[in-house]
């Protein structure tokens, strides 16, 4: 990014795992965060971490990105606040070992995980001015597990791990989608793989599991401290002119093709079946 104008960061999911560990990282660098977060206590505290690791400037919305309409609260305050964003980062998610349904009737993976991001990232994009330069990371995985378009709330069956994949491809394909659709902005989006790490979404996946499971994941997973590094690079790296949408990067850096990347059609099918269900244009 530029060094002479102050980068705003936009993020979901601070409050806790990867999110909690690049703020600071970030802050260090002088960028203006607007933190989205369900729990405003919690934000506040980050938000302080933030101030004294040297943030610009600290915005604090309170959003569930399990709920469109939430979303769309968050949104309204956005532009009232006259926020110009330059970096969304969506790494807001949840994982669930039993069907949970939300107050607007959505599985609640799909919600948090898709739905939400989707709504947010659009309502976000289509509030900045014609020709704006933005980059958009999505925080996912190499995933192929193409979401069930027929059955996008798991009504029919679940399996929370295949549900929580099929809601994370669907979010990396939006992502690879996103600078095809959008021709009044300069979007540069990439899908950011931070690789298995000590969190509260794995904590959650390996007590669904079982004890043993605990206690492996507690032994032989990383802490959160070197992805944040990578997603920190990412989001103030100089640019990601000629990165092909679609492309995922390690916390190394080491770009590589997303799965799903030259699926072109299923993504486009995704995206109209997503705008109807949020209501928004195609």
């Amino acid at each position: 990014m530029g060094d002479d104008k102050v980068t705003t960061v936009m993020m979901t999911g601070a409050t806790a795992g990867l999110g909690r560990a690049t703020v600071p990282l970030l802050a260090s660098r002088g960028v203006r965060l607007v933190l989205l977060t369900r729990n405003m206590d919690k934000a506040a505290e980050v938000a302080d971490e933030a101030r004294q690791a040297g943030a610009g400037h600290v915005d604090l919305i309170e959003c569930d990105v399990s709920l469109a309409s939430s979303v769309r609260q968050c949104a309204a305050e956005l532009a009232a606040r006259d926020v110009t964003v330059d970096v969304i980062v969506n790494d807001a998610a949840v994982v669930t070992p039993a069907r949970v349904v939300t107050a607007e009737g959505s599985e609640i993976m799909l919600a948090t995980n898709y739905l939400g991001p989707c709504l947010l990232t659009r309502l976000t994009l289509a509030g900045l001015p014609a020709g704006s330069p933005v980059r958009l990371i999505s925080v996912g995985g190499p995933l192929d597990a193409k979401p069930d378009l027929d059955d996008l709330d798991s009504e029919q069956s679940f399996s929370f791990m295949s549900v929580f994949e099929r809601s994370k491809t669907a979010l990396n394909l939006f992502t690879a989608a996103v600078p095809r659709h959008v021709d009044n902005l300069d979007v540069r989006a990439a899908v950011y793989s931070p690789g298995l790490m000590k969190t509260g979404l794995s904590a959650t996946v390996a007590g669904a599991m079982g004890r043993v499971a605990t206690s492996v994941a507690g032994l032989v997973l990383a802490d959160p401290a070197e992805p944040a590094q990578g997603l920190t690079d990412l989001v103030l790296s100089a640019d990601l002119t000629g990165t092909m949408p679609g492309t995922l990067f390690d916390r190394h850096g080491k770009a590589s093709p997303m799965p799903l990347r030259d699926d072109i059609d299923f993504q486009d099918e995704l995206w109209r079946l997503t705008s109807r269900r949020l209501g928004l244009d195609e």
